[in-house]
């Protein structure tokens, strides 16, 4: 059975304290860093998850709406008065336009939010992979160092032994000046890494909002051409419920540049606070 990728987690066993060979602060500094990206790595695998749960219960959402409407329309009662079945189909054109918009959620969703989140997590696995070489060095180091200890507590003044002892000595030097400089690479790359994260996810989770912001507007303008205040809407020849012709078209918030979707937000947050309302509750 194939594993759930959302399940892999990459960073899963912190790095050994590597003193004398690195300083306890050096050992510190190491732990700190690593404990932040697996908060990082977690972070991102629930996003993945929480993401995956809510599409999933908006495509039901609409499917279940649609059938309603669907069971609707079909039913003997609204067969029977006109009024009620126009409201009935109405209400079904509406729903599928939901639908269609819905399966653009998904599918911009899918696209701008879960596939770059799963290429960042797949990020963890190269992280990891220096760390498991870094925790080879010191597993290695450790083991010199207890040969070093036993051929010391032996006191054998044997030429041989002296020779291995001296040996052993030198490539415990060389095996602590690896975990140093192992330890100085991965302190000097992995915070760029880390201290990249929002550039990264921010651009993501706005393109999410923007995503939802367009289905709920849609889907608000849906119900507000099924119950107008004005004018009354109309089905096209395509059987889908228009808009009256006195209804201003609005291009979508998805597809404005920043600086005027920022500027409409703001303009939006303006309108509100000079409501009369606003004001009193704020005295």
């Amino acid at each position: 059975m194939a594993r759930n990728p959302l399940k892999k987690t990459y960073l899963t066993n912190r790095p050994t304290l590597a003193y004398p060979a690195v300083s306890q602060d050096e050992d510190k500094q190491l732990d700190l860093l690593f404990r932040n990206l697996q908060s990082v790595e977690d972070s991102n695998r629930r996003l993945q998850k929480e993401m995956k749960r809510y599409l999933e219960a908006v495509s039901n959402a609409e499917k279940a709406e649609l059938k309603l409407t669907s069971d609707l329309s079909s039913s003997i009662l609204c067969h029977e008065n006109s009024n009620l079945r126009k409201l009935v189909e109405d209400y079904h054109s509406v729903a599928a336009q939901k639908s269609e918009g819905a399966s653009e959620l998904l599918r911009v969703s899918q696209r701008t939010f879960l596939e770059p989140l799963k290429k960042f997590g797949g990020e963890f696995s190269g992280l990891a992979a220096v760390l498991n070489s870094h925790e080879q060095l010191v597993q290695e180091w450790k083991n010199i160092a207890t040969r070093v200890k036993k051929l010391e507590e032996r006191g054998d003044r044997m030429p041989n032994t002296i020779v291995k002892l001296e040996k052993e000595k030198q490539n415990l030097i060389a095996a602590a000046e690896a975990i140093s400089s192992s330890h100085r690479r991965i302190t000097e790359e992995f915070p760029v890494f880390f201290n990249k994260r929002i550039d990264y996810i921010q651009p993501t989770l706005q393109a999410m909002v923007r995503a939802q912001l367009d289905y709920h507007g849609n889907t608000t303008r849906c119900f507000t051409i099924l119950v107008p205040s004005g004018p009354v809407a109309s089905n096209s020849k395509d059987g889908k419920l228009k808009e009256p012709e006195s209804t201003a078209r609005q291009v979508s918030p998805s597809l404005l540049p920043e600086s005027q979707f920022q500027s409409i937000i703001q303009s939006k947050f303006a309108d509100i606070h000079s409501l009369s309302i606003v004001k009193n509750s704020s005295n």
